[in-house]
């Protein structure tokens, strides 16, 4: 179901933010509001998945780490969104640079930043759960990737290794900058499991 044009101009920014709050409240979403949460269950709707009520789950619970279940599969998920506006459209759609000389936009780099993951314990129990990358554009849900697991801790361990050996050096360390990133154009490292570009083309 969609908004008429004329409808969506009469709601003000904050019923439609409050309408999103109960919806998630009916759901059994206690704050869906709450940063970009609400992204997490439109991702699991795209997925067949079931995502976690809560915001974060507790270090010491089975779902540490993770934003969603998946019964088909039996595993837990961890879901990184990223919204992109106008000019990343070309690197999401590789649209040619030059018609003459047919080149095109570098592809999209999507991504993630796991805020939990700044010790070997995280890192290994991010190992034992799925990842999917989410892109959205105008806040509509246009593409998931599933990055392979070994990448993902591939690249967490390396960020770990960079801050430990900057703490070595007495220099100033965030826990909160562990990021992956995977460029579209290396189609080894990901699968696409779900697109749907109708809206932006």
């Amino acid at each position: 179901m969609t908004i008429e044009h004329d409808n969506l101009l009469e709601l003000s920014y904050e019923d439609l933010a409050n309408a999103l709050y109960r919806k998630g409240l009916l759901d059994g979403y206690k704050k869906i509001t709450d940063k970009t949460k609400w992204r997490e269950a439109v991702t699991a709707e795209k997925l067949g998945h079931t995502a976690h009520k809560a915001i974060s789950a507790g270090k010491y619970s089975e779902k540490y780490g993770s934003d969603a279940y998946d019964e088909k599969n039996v595993i837990f998920a961890e879901y990184k969104t990223q919204a992109i506006e106008d000019p990343q459209l070309r690197n999401l759609l590789e649209k040619t640079k030059n018609k003459n000389k047919g080149t095109k936009f570098v592809p999209l780099v999507v991504n993630g930043v796991y805020n939990g993951a700044y010790t070997e314990d995280a890192i290994l129990d991010y190992s034992k759960i799925d990842h999917y990358f989410a892109v959205f554009y105008r806040e509509r849900c246009c593409l998931i990737i599933k990055p392979k697991t070994e990448e993902v801790i591939r690249q967490l361990s390396c960020g770990l290794n960079k801050m430990n050996e900057n703490r070595k050096l007495g220099k100033k360390v965030t826990t909160n900058c562990n990021s992956v990133t995977i460029s579209l154009k290396n189609t080894d490292l990901y699968t696409i499991v779900h697109k749907d570009y109708s809206t932006i083309q």
